[in-house]
C-alpha cells in the first residue's frame, strides 16, 4: 500500500509539472464593459515546446471572451472565442507572423458579442450569444503552459475600452498578475471610455 501511495504522489507531482501555468497580465475592472478595441503587434515566437497564449479580452465571473494568439503549433494563429459557461464553438481566425499588426474589436449588443480581427488582407468575424455573463474585467494576458516568458515584447496600441460607468472611476487603476516589466502609457478617461496609447508587456526572464 505504501508503494502504491508513493507512486500516486509522484505521478501527481509529474502531472502538475507538465501542466505548469504562468500568468502575466494588465487589467482594468469596472461594473460592466461593453466594448474594447486596439492593435496588437505580433511578438516573436518563444522557444519551441509548451503552449503560449497571448490575448486581449473581456472577462466575467463565468468565462472570458478573447482574441487568442496561439503559438502551440510553432507558428502564431489568432482567433476569437469564449471560454467558460455557456460552452460555445470557437470562432474564426488566421495565421500571423511576428511584426505584423492585428486590429481587434469586441462589441456588445445585449448578450450578443461581435468580434472582429484584421491584419493586412486577412480578416475574420465571429458573433457569439453569451448569456448570463457581465463582463467586468478588461484584460491583456500572457498565459503560458510549460514555456518561459522569454519572448516579446508584446505591444498593444490605440486601445479603447468602454464601460457602462464613467471611465474616471476605473481608467487610472491598473491591477496586474505576475512579476515582470510592463508599461501602460497615455491612459485617458473621457465619458465612459478609457483610451490607452500603448501597453508593453516585456519578457519576465
Amino acid at each position: 500500500m505504501l508503494l502504491i501511495t508513493s507512486i500516486f504522489i509522484l505521478l501527481s507531482i509529474f502531472l502538475q509539472a507538465v501542466t505548469a501555468q504562468d500568468w502575466y497580465t494588465v487589467e482594468w475592472d469596472a461594473t460592466e464593459f461593453v466594448s474594447m478595441s486596439g492593435d496588437m503587434i505580433v511578438p516573436d515566437l518563444p522557444t519551441p515546446g509548451g503552449t503560449p497564449y497571448v490575448w486581449p479580452g473581456v472577462q466575467s465571473g463565468d468565462g472570458v471572451l478573447q482574441a487568442v494568439l496561439d503559438g502551440s503549433s510553432g507558428v502564431w494563429w489568432i482567433g476569437d472565442g469564449f471560454y467558460g459557461t455557456p460552452s460555445l464553438p470557437w470562432g474564426n481566425g488566421f495565421n500571423v507572423s511576428p511584426g505584423e499588426t492585428v486590429h481587434f474589436t469586441f462589441t456588445s449588443s445585449g448578450t450578443t458579442w461581435t468580434c472582429t480581427l484584421s491584419s493586412g488582407s486577412q480578416s475574420a468575424s465571429t458573433t457569439l450569444d453569451i448569456t448570463g455573463n457581465t463582463m467586468n474585467r478588461a484584460i491583456f494576458a500572457v498565459e503560458l503552459y510549460d514555456v518561459d516568458f522569454n519572448f516579446g515584447p508584446i505591444t498593444y496600441k490605440n486601445i479603447e475600452i468602454t464601460a457602462t460607468t464613467a471611465a474616471s472611476g476605473w481608467c487610472g487603476s491598473i491591477p496586474h498578475l505576475g512579476t515582470y516589466p510592463y508599461t501602460v502609457t497615455g491612459n485617458v478617461a473621457s465619458g465612459n471610455t478609457c483610451t490607452v496609447s500603448q501597453i508593453v508587456q516585456s519578457s519576465a526572464d
